[in-house]
């Protein structure tokens, strides 16, 4: 109860051709929370919609980048993209996002996690992503969800990152990268 939204995600890279034009891009699986989840915006048509795992309909979600590389003077919406040897028809475009953790959001094609499962033949998901509210207890929760995980799973076969987690890495990436940065210009006055 404590969890907002959630996004399975599963990724790749492939070429994909629409209107004589071709480009190898990411791709990426995911459910239709990633707007939310994600803080993204769709600028044209709408995102992936909630169909059943099993039965998700074949339709693809364009970057911006990806937008402008496929389709430069044409409105995507309604278009085939072939992405290997499948086909998807467009029914939205992200507005420009920028980078997420080395990623370029914006040239990337987004398609269902159980389409882009079979298509790279996967079997599990890269990780998933939560949303959480804001009263919840952000420890217990994760103790909750491993202690889920393991019984699905028979196993502890994953590894839980939270957010607070993550911050702390960038944060001490920074100071060793700022502490570097003041002994080069330290070493630059002293030969100055």
């Amino acid at each position: 109860p404590e969890i907002a939204a959630m996004v399975p995600v599963a990724q790749g890279n492939a070429e994909v051709e629409a209107g004589g034009r071709r480009r190898r891009g990411t791709i990426i699986g995911a459910g239709p929370a990633v707007p939310q989840v994600w803080r993204m915006e769709v600028a044209l048509g709408e995102f992936l919609p909630a169909d059943d795992l099993r039965s998700a309909r074949a339709f693809a979600v364009l970057g911006s980048k990806m937008r402008v590389e496929l389709f430069p003077n044409t409105n995507p919406l309604g278009q085939r993209v072939r992405i290997g040897s499948e086909g998807y028809r467009v029914i939205g475009v992200m507005a420009p996002k920028g980078q997420m953790l080395g990623f370029d959001l914006d040239d990337t094609l987004y398609i269902p996690a159980a389409r882009a499962l079979a298509m790279f033949n996967r079997t599990s998901l890269m990780e998933i992503d939560l949303l959480y509210r804001a009263e919840a207890v952000a420890e217990r929760l994760t103790e909750r969800i491993k202690t889920t995980l393991i019984d699905r799973h028979g196993r502890e076969d994953f590894t839980i990152t939270t957010q607070q987690q993550m911050l702390d890495v960038l944060g001490s990436v920074l100071g060793i990268l700022t502490l570097a940065v003041g002994a080069l210009g330290g070493i630059s006055l002293f030969v100055g």
